[in-house]
């Protein structure tokens, strides 16, 4: 009930999510920030993201197993629900995050539908944080925006990423969030882990045509930058499978 009535849209934040031995297990083996193999550092963001994690961190494949079997996601579907959830066997944008200082991540909302396969609808994220110690003033915060005509209005909540914490939120076309700026000390970083769960319909009323991220900036420049970022992002979409940086579908929370 707390998922479907919280603002500014639905969306219910879990402390203590994994058992202790485990969360501490992820923690201390998580990559360090030299091993994430994709680095985003662009006017949306900065930060590294490790998606295929059979390849590059194996050690990790038997909780991501269990964070898309179906039995969780049963459990996510009783907490949302919303029935019938899909995972990605390929975690298109999901996978382990990291941001060190300075890093960060613009306004948006997320692509609606899955970049390969347009039949899925991106529903549910669920974003694990893995930071012990960490400080109120080392920001961070992944920061939820209530909506105005289709851009953000204010921020209405905004949560630090906390060890241990889990947030699942919903993937609309009014579900705005992004993440402040980190300032962590040097060495240090913002580490979470993210997956996506889809549905093979969505309700009438929030559908709309496939699109991409839909960014929108804090900043003067980035307010008159990003609409036309919006727009190219979109006229070159059909394309972007031949396009070595795949923005158009990306996502990084």
């Amino acid at each position: 009930q707390e998922y479907i009535t919280n603002e500014p849209f639905n969306h219910v934040i879990i402390d203590n999510f994994f058992e202790p031995d485990i969360a501490n297990y992820l923690e201390k083996n998580f990559p360090k920030m030299t091993e994430m193999p994709t680095i985003f550092k662009e006017p949306m963001s900065y930060k590294g993201q490790l998606s295929d994690i059979k390849k590059y961190w194996p050690k990790f494949t038997k909780h991501f197993n269990f964070l898309q079997s179906q039995g969780f996601r049963d459990s996510i579907s009783d907490i949302t629900g919303i029935s019938n959830l899909l995972k990605d066997d390929i975690m298109a944008g999901g996978g382990l995050h990291q941001s060190p200082k300075s890093g960060f991540l613009d306004i948006h909302v997320d692509a609606n539908k899955h970049p390969f396969n347009k039949k899925l609808h991106r529903r549910i994220n669920l974003i694990i944080y893995l930071n012990k110690h960490w400080k109120d003033d080392y920001g961070g915060s992944i920061e939820l925006w209530s909506d105005n005509k289709y851009k953000p209005g204010k921020i209405i909540k905004s949560v630090l990423p906390k060890f241990n914490r889990a947030v699942i939120f919903a993937t609309n076309r009014t579900s705005w969030h992004g993440v402040e700026e980190i300032n962590c000390p040097e060495g240090e970083s913002r580490k979470s882990i993210a997956l996506y769960y889809y549905t093979k319909s969505r309700p009438e009323n929030e559908l709309y045509e496939d699109s991409s991220v839909i960014w929108f900036g804090k900043s003067r420049i980035k307010k008159i930058f990003y609409p036309f970022l919006n727009l190219l992002i979109k006229t070159l979409k059909p394309y972007a499978k031949y396009i070595k940086r795949n923005v158009f579908d990306a996502n990084k929370d």
